[in-house]
């Protein structure tokens, strides 16, 4: 039995690497290994062009926030009347006169719209990067999975952006542990784990003949690959995309998301982790983790860490 949220989609959002703040767009598309291809400043934007794909007629930022106006998307299939995103937090936040598909909608934070063929948009969403160098929020965050939208698979376009400038804390603890729909439902904490550090650990004593104990074995073939912004192949993964390749090779669909993956399963105890239970990491102010990795057993876990490092 799946946990799921009703009518919201929570969502990690992970950006390319990390930067200095004032260097980073107010509007961004990213390609699927989190090149930057296009950056908006203030002032008038179209991406590319011909503004096919984001246009947007005016957009200025200040200290305490970024506005953006008269936004659209996708041939028009996106609208926004106004955008306002405050540089820290979610108060204050606006998406006014958003329409998607000729539908006027009304959201909130993390609420999820489809675009059809697997692709979508996500409003307000809280953002970190990898190094936690800075963290605040994006307005609208479209994916990209049809490429009858004129983007490559994998294509993130990124609207509305205004990022804090002080340093978040990395992941030290980890605020919820997920098992396998077989496992017994509680809440749970895991704090001080120790980490992988390379291909020459040795694969602990799990069971084989498990779902689990596959999945860390599969999860250990990995280890030294290098972590890339959105990746889910053996050329390179994020930390979701690592769980989501692995139990894929093991006909268990999850979604490449932190924030899906958090509700795709029961809650387990300590006292119940099971290698190849998930297990996640520091809960932003909307309580949904920013970090995941794969329980192995004796306290341990495997995950991909961040940009410019590597899974261990």
């Amino acid at each position: 039995m799946l946990r799921r949220a009703a009518g919201v989609a929570a969502l990690l959002l992970v950006f390319a690497a990390p930067a200095r703040a004032g260097t980073l767009g107010l509007a961004e598309v990213r390609a699927p290994d989190g090149t930057l291809l296009g950056k908006a400043n203030a002032g008038v934007f179209a991406y590319p062009a011909d503004g096919s794909v984001l246009r947007i007629g005016s957009s200025r930022a200040t200290s305490a926030r970024v506005e953006l106006r008269d936004v659209s998307m996708f041939n028009g299939r996106i609208t926004v009347r106004r955008l306002l995103v405050p540089a820290r937090g979610l108060k204050g936040a606006r998406i006014d006169g958003l329409v998607v598909d000729g539908t006027d909608y009304v959201v909130g934070p993390n609420a999820l719209i489809s675009l059809g063929g697997g692709s979508y948009v996500v409003a307000l969403q809280e953002a970190v990067s990898p190094g936690r160098t800075g963290s605040g929020l994006v307005a609208l965050r479209a994916f990209v999975s049809d490429p009858s939208l004129g983007l490559a698979p994998g294509t993130q376009l990124l609207v509305g952006l205004a990022r804090a400038a002080h340093p978040a804390e990395p992941p030290n603890r980890a605020s919820v542990v997920l098992g396998l729909p077989q496992m017994p439902a509680a809440q749970a904490s895991l704090a001080g784990v120790p980490l992988f550090v390379g291909r020459d650990v040795p694969l602990p004593d799990v069971p084989m003949n498990t779902l689990g104990g596959q999945a860390v074995a599969l999860a250990y073939e990995f280890l030294g690959i290098p972590y890339v912004w959105g990746g889910a192949t053996p050329a390179g993964f994020d930390c979701s995309g690592l769980t989501m390749y692995v139990y894929g090779q093991l006909g268990i669909k999850l979604g490449h998301y932190t924030g899906f993956q958090y509700y795709e399963g029961r809650r387990v105890s300590r006292d119940h982790l099971e290698p190849g239970d998930l297990v996640f990491f520091h809960a932003n102010s909307a309580g949904v983790p920013q970090h995941e990795g794969m329980y192995v057993g004796d306290g341990s876990f495997i995950h991909a860490p961040q940009t410019g490092d590597v899974v261990r």
